[in-house]
């Protein structure tokens, strides 16, 4: 059983929500950003290949983590700019795109594409140097897999950016949809696009985790079983992991309902922040929270 195979398993017993292979592909968000296609005109996207240009003055967690983005710095944080194209094969990719790959469809007839494909899109994220206090603790309530039932909520759409350029949108699907019978949608690296063609993360996916292979952190890809689990960022400062610490250690402490707490962050004898709030996307319910966050902790984004 794949690793996406296991996350949607534990999904649909742990939420009682059920998904029909027949069912119409629900819509995700509202488009993020101008498609071309094909989303790539020549060669294969990888994380070799695809661009990263990282200002030398950007705090050392994004110049360490972060490949196939454009980050500029300012004292009032940073701007993450990605053209949103996976540097990773997806059935989702136009069939003349180099990195497009057929369908997966070993997993089961309930696993079944959207009607969407990846097109190069015009992101840019802006992350806090230092987040501003926002409504405090996530409260169970607010944690609910629906869109526009909290003031504190995400917007619909890219809500951060993954270690290898490619968007997180929050963890709910756009209003009337569920996204446990979404996640039926998701490619084998846990993705999907939406209609303007953004394709995104809102579960753990190999993806980032290939970022930290390629820079010597993990041997393993697999969400679940690398030695370190970093996903991304949000815009209002949070930072995604997923089963463990940035240190490779288990969480410490309660989590709140969407899997997040306060701690630091350090690996390999750096601190990149103190006292962050931060969040574990994880299957394993113990671990953290099967889908990325709903709810601001800090302020806002811009």
């Amino acid at each position: 059983m794949s690793h996406l195979s296991r996350l949607v398993l534990f999904i649909s017993l742990g939420c009682g929500c059920g998904t029909s292979s027949n069912a119409a592909d629900p819509p995700d968000a509202a488009p993020a950003g101008t498609p071309d296609a094909p989303a790539s005109s020549s060669g294969l996207r990888t994380l070799d290949s695809c661009t990263t240009s990282i200002a030398a003055d950007a705090p050392a967690f994004y110049k360490r983590y972060f490949r196939c983005v454009t980050i500029t710095s300012s004292a009032s944080g940073v701007t993450i700019a990605t053209d949103d194209l996976p540097p990773h094969k997806s059935a989702y990719y136009p069939k003349t795109d180099p990195n497009y790959v057929a369908w997966d469809s070993s997993r089961g007839s309930q696993y079944h594409q959207n009607p969407n494909s990846i097109a190069k899109q015009a992101i840019a994220v802006k992350v806090p140097a230092s987040p501003a206090a926002g409504g405090g603790a996530v409260l169970d309530a607010e944690v609910d897999g629906q869109a526009h039932t909290s003031g504190r909520e995400y917007n619909l759409g890219p809500a951060g950016v993954a270690l290898d350029g490619t968007a997180i949108y929050a963890g709910f699907a756009a209003p009337g949809d569920d996204l446990a019978a979404e996640a039926y949608t998701f490619d084998d690296y846990g993705a999907h696009p939406d209609p303007g063609g953004s394709y995104h993360y809102h579960s753990p996916t190999p993806g980032p985790l290939e970022v930290l292979q390629a820079i010597g952190a993990v041997t393993k890809t697999t969400p679940g079983t690398a030695e370190v689990e970093l996903y991304g960022v949000l815009c209002d400062g949070t930072v995604v992991l997923g089963c463990t610490e940035l240190d490779g250690k288990a969480p410490a402490g309660s989590l709140d309902a969407q899997g997040g707490h306060v701690g630091d962050l350090a690996a390999d004898g750096t601190t990149y922040f103190t006292g962050r709030y931060h969040v574990h996307v994880c299957a394993d319910a113990k671990q953290g929270h099967a889908f990325t966050p709903e709810i601001h902790y800090y302020a806002a984004c811009n």
